[in-house]
Formats: structure tokens, C-alpha cells, sequence
């Protein structure tokens, strides 16, 4: 064996060459300051499947162009261009959510791979990776993702037990985002995830990403920058965080049309326990059929994975627009526990007039200011009102109500025709009324009135009490079809009612 400063070896033939060489790297021959090395030649080999901390790797092949240089403690292999790995499965089941890979080639140009079998410790210890890389799989398998082909271009650094890969993760969608991968000694992974989602096509491959996407959230305007942290420990249990800022997000939900959607949230899991962090958020509109306005929120939740809608909702702040008035639930902490806490959401100033105007009827009119406390939960079945109650502002208002609509409503009793006349112009001073909604959808209204029609019985004083009843969705979507939301809700409205057999005018 040549030593150190000797002349290159005579190239009898590259297979003869390797043998010889991988013959010293695997047993290396007690000589003190041996040293060699070997110009590029070219391998192909099976490489030996691993079960190890959770990974399976299977059914890998080398085809690779190195170049080694060796001596008594250390060996160093370059990689040339065309050097590939190609591995047929590659998976991490250690957590409760596996990650699996199809077909992956690993390209290696231009990295080193570092030996040092003369120290101490484990094999994942003494073999560091320092170079580019570049990775594409055929298929990515992950219960929160969509399955396709990646792509990844980035480098890597380190030894195999604390190795570091950073660089730009691409799925076919067309979803780009830096990665940061660092291994722990103790067998955990640490995954940094950062991605600017910008405009309709930025969300399209969002959502053509992530498998829980909701079918009826569709995305047109503003932009988001992603951050998350994914990590497992030895147990394998897996802890996630996430940041996100919004920036003047606009679109549809369902059937409701939201624009100029703002703020930072911040998510967390751990110990199977989800917390939420809302700050600055703010929205222009909120718009079912009747629009929500200058929407300021800030607030934390927290609830168990399992039973997401049975946390605890923190709100630090919590106002809107609405009807001319405005919306605000009073800081403070509310458990939703089994559907049965309550949320209870304050009403000022809301303008009497304003509201007639928005409902789907002709001939309604009034005056006047409402405030009030609805008390609302939420729970799986929906949302639920109990025992809310609204009343009018002193002094109190004006109500004219066309005579076919209340006569249709109350079905001709003729024993409530001074309930219809007095309605026609009717002067109050007292207006109470109680509010039930259940998750069905209906509203129940319990009316008391006291005040005079002046064109009835000389204008003397009247008391009234009215129980009515109305069905929020049909009201919903009489008002999303009459073009009062925008062109995307009315065509998804109808839409869905198409599909469900449904009429569709309003």
C-alpha cells in the first residue's frame, strides 16, 4: 500500500481498485500514517434495508461516481454529477400519524460523505453528510395531506445522528415552501415549515395540499405567510405549532361571503390539546344575507383534539358593526363544554328601520334603537339562542306593518284585526322581546308593544303581545338569492339547491 506522498496507484481496474479500497475502509490495517486515494470510478449496489427509531427504509439502489480519499482514522467519499440513490420505500411509523414515500431518487451530486472510524461512538456518530441533494417521490402519504409527487432541492450538513437538511419543498399541486429538517441524537425529528400563500392560485394549490380543506371554502384575494414546527420525541408523540399572517383575505365560506380578513394566528398541539391564539384580527365583512361590519377580535382557545367545539374561548376582545349598531361580547373566559356554556353576545344601538329594510318583504317600515344580550352556543348541533331578550331605546319608535303580510301571518283570525290595524301606524314606547333559536334554524320572537295607532280608537293606549316565529336559513337564503351577499354565494346557493331537489327562487 502506497504511503503518504507516494505516487498514485496503477489502475488495474476500477471493480479491483473498490474492492480493495472498501477492504481497507471496513478493516483498516494497523499501520500508523497510511494514507490513499481514488479517482472517480462508478458503482451500482443494493443497499441493505433499516428498521430503525421508528424509519423503514426498503428496497434501496446505489448507481453513484465517487471519488475517496482515506488514511488510518478517517475516509472521505466525493460524489460526482449522475450520482443517484434510488429507494423504493421510505416511511417514519414511530408517530400515530405515519409519513410513507413511494419511490424516491436521491440525487447526490456533488456531496461528501465522511467516515471517521478511528473515534468513539456509534456509526450515526462518526458518518457526517455535507453537500447538495436533491429528492423527488413519486408519492407522499400522509393523513393530513393530499397523496402526490414532491420535490425537494436544498443541502445537507452534519453527522447521521444530528443531521441538518434545509431547503425548498414543491408538491405537484404547485405548493412551495422552505424546509428545515434537524435530527436529534435521541432518535427525535424537528421539521420547520415556512410558505407564502399569495392569491387565488397560491390557496388553489393550498388546498390541492391538504386533504382536510373544506369543500365549500374557496379563497379569491390576499395573501398568508406560514410558519410550522413540527417534532417527536423518543415516545414518538407528535407536538405541532404553526403561526399564520393574514393579510386582507377575501372569499366565500359555505354561503357566506367574507372580505378584508386580517391578523396573526398563532396554533399549537400538544399532549393531544389544540390551543388557538387570535391577535389583531380584524374583518371589513362578514356578509350571510345581513352584513357584519369592522370586525376587531382578539382572543386564545383551547380544547382537547378529540372534541374540538368543548374548549374554553378566552376573548380579550370582540366587537362588530351591525344594523347601524354595533355587536360586543364582554372580555372574559367562557367554557364550551358539552354544548351547554354560553357566549353572550351584547346588542346596542341597532337601527329598527335598518333591520325592516334588509327583510325580504314589501311595506315594512320603522324607526327606532334596539339593544340587548343574546346569550349563544355553540356546540356539534349548531348554534343555540336561549332566553335572549332585546328592547327598545327611550322614547321608543315607530312600526308600520302592511295589512295582507300580518294577516297572512296571523291566518285571518279575526279576533287579532285590531292587532293588524293598529300595526298599520303604530306609535311605541315600549317594545320587549324575548329570543329563542334552536339548532334547527328556527327563530322564536316573544313581542310585547305598548303604544298607540292615532288613526285607531282616538288614539288611546294599546298593549300587544305577538309570538312569531321565522326560519333563519329559508330567510338566509331568500336574501343570498336575491343578490344581497354577492354573484359567488347566489350561484352556490343555487347550486345546492339544485342538488338537493330544492326550488330555487327566492
Amino acid at each position: 500500500m502506497p504511503g503518504k506522498g507516494s505516487a498514485q496507484p496503477e489502475r488495474i481496474g476500477r471493480g479491483l481498485l473498490w474492492a480493495g479500497a472498501l477492504a481497507l475502509v471496513a478493516w483498516p490495517l494497523a499501520v500508523a500514517g497510511w494514507s490513499f486515494a481514488i479517482e472517480q470510478g462508478s458503482m451500482g449496489m443494493a443497499l441493505p434495508d433499516i428498521q430503525s427509531g421508528g424509519w423503514e427504509v426498503t428496497g434501496s439502489q446505489a448507481d453513484i461516481r465517487p471519488s475517496m480519499t482515506a488514511n488510518s482514522d478517517s475516509a472521505t467519499i466525493e460524489f460526482a454529477p449522475s450520482s443517484l440513490i434510488v429507494t423504493d420505500y421510505l416511511a417514519y411509523t414511530g408517530a400515530k400519524q405515519p409519513l410513507k414515500l413511494n419511490t424516491l431518487r436521491t440525487d447526490i451530486s456533488n456531496s461528501t460523505v465522511t467516515f471517521d472510524y478511528g473515534a468513539s461512538g456509534s456509526w450515526a456518530e462518526r458518518i457526517a453528510i455535507d453537500g447538495d441533494i436533491a429528492v423527488a417521490a413519486t408519492r407522499l402519504e400522509h393523513p393530513i395531506l393530499v397523496p402526490q409527487a414532491w420535490n425537494f432541492e436544498g443541502r445537507a450538513a452534519g453527522r447521521l445522528a444530528d443531521l441538518r437538511v434545509q431547503g425548498t419543498l414543491v408538491s405537484a399541486s404547485g405548493l412551495t415552501a422552505d424546509l428545515d429538517i434537524q435530527l436529534d441524537p435521541d432518535g427525535g425529528v424537528s421539521v420547520a415549515i415556512e410558505s407564502v400563500i399569495d392569491g387565488k392560485q397560491g390557496v388553489r394549490a393550498l388546498a390541492e395540499t391538504l386533504a382536510g380543506w373544506p369543500d365549500l371554502l374557496t379563497v379569491d384575494s390576499g395573501s398568508a405567510r406560514l410558519s410550522m414546527d413540527f417534532s417527536t420525541g423518543e415516545d414518538g408523540e407528535l407536538e405541532a405549532s404553526g403561526n399564520a399572517q393574514l393579510q386582507d383575505v377575501g372569499g366565500v365560506f359555505n354561503r357566506t361571503a367574507v372580505s378584508g380578513l386580517s391578523g396573526r394566528v398563532r396554533g399549537s398541539l400538544e399532549n393531544s390539546q389544540i390551543t388557538a391564539s387570535f391577535r389583531d384580527m380584524t374583518v371589513g365583512e362578514i356578509n350571510p344575507g345581513i352584513p357584519v361590519s369592522s370586525v376587531r377580535f382578539s382572543g386564545n382557545y383551547n380544547a382537547p383534539v378529540t372534541e374540538l367545539l368543548a374548549g374554553t374561548l378566552e376573548i380579550q376582545q370582540a366587537r362588530a358593526r351591525f344594523l347601524e349598531g354595533a355587536l360586543r361580547i364582554p372580555p372574559g373566559v367562557y367554557g364550551l363544554e358539552g354544548g351547554s356554556g354560553r357566549i353572550p353576545v351584547e346588542v346596542e344601538g341597532i337601527s329598527l328601520g335598518r333591520l325592516m329594510a334588509v327583510y325580504p318583504a314589501e311595506g315594512l317600515s320603522g324607526s327606532g334603537l334596539l339593544r340587548g344580550r343574546i346569550p349563544l352556543g355553540i356546540s356539534s348541533d349548531g348554534v343555540q339562542v336561549s332566553q335572549g331578550s332585546v328592547s327598545a331605546i327611550d322614547p321608543g319608535g315607530r312600526l308600520q306593518l302592511p295589512a295582507d303580510k300580518l294577516q297572512a301571518m296571523l291566518g285571518g283570525n279575526q279576533a287579532m284585526d285590531v292587532v293588524v290595524q293598529a300595526l298599520q301606524n303604530f306609535h311605541y314606547s315600549v317594545l320587549n322581546s324575548t329570543i329563542d333559536y334552536d339548532e334547527q334554524g328556527k327563530l322564536t320572537l316573544g313581542l310585547r308593544l305598548e303604544g298607540k295607532n292615532p288613526e285607531l280608537r282616538g288614539g288611546q293606549p294599546v298593549v300587544l303581545n305577538i309570538n312569531l316565529e321565522e326560519d333563519i336559513p329559508a330567510l338566509l337564503t331568500s336574501l343570498q338569492l336575491s343578490g344581497r351577499v354577492n354573484e359567488a354565494v347566489t350561484k352556490r346557493v343555487r347550486e345546492l339547491l339544485q342538488e338537493s331537489g330544492e326550488e330555487t327562487a327566492p
